[in-house]
């Protein structure tokens, strides 16, 4: 019989293996600035939820309607979608960045993350702009 497997290519002479017995992994987290700043969001998202919250329930329920606060309701409901969303995708990043989880890469897509706060952002801008066209336009 002909034995064609080389024994050089499937035996181990040197005697070492890679068991990660010894390996110690430690956890630290390294985007200290990207932390700091994160808790400076999610400060003032809170913020300017209790703020846009009153001027929402003050400006749906307790003020009669005319077309100056139902842009001023549009954008308060804007903000606060886009300062809520902020703080959704805040408090994660931070608790997975504690506890040295991977998982935030795979949690959530980021186009899509970038796609939705651009369109609260955008909107919000564009509801400023119709509203000072209109000012503009009354008063000439």
């Amino acid at each position: 019989d002909t034995n064609t497997t080389a024994l050089s290519l499937s035996y181990m002479a040197t005697g070492y293996t890679d068991s990660m017995e010894n390996t110690e992994i430690l956890c630290t987290v390294g985007h200290t600035g990207i932390m700091i700043f994160a808790g400076v969001c999610m400060g003032i998202s809170l913020c300017g939820l209790v703020g846009n919250g009153m001027v929402v329930w003050f400006l749906g329920f307790h003020m009669k309607k005319s077309p100056f606060t139902v842009y001023i309701l549009n954008l308060a409901i804007t903000d606060f979608s886009l300062l809520l969303f902020l703080l959704v995708i805040l408090s994660p990043y931070i608790i997975i960045e504690i506890s040295c989880s991977p998982l935030y890469n795979y949690i959530f897509p980021k186009y899509l993350l970038m796609d939705l706060i651009l369109l609260w952002y955008f909107t919000s801008m564009y509801l400023l702009t119709a509203m000072s066209m209109e000012r503009c336009l009354s008063v000439l």
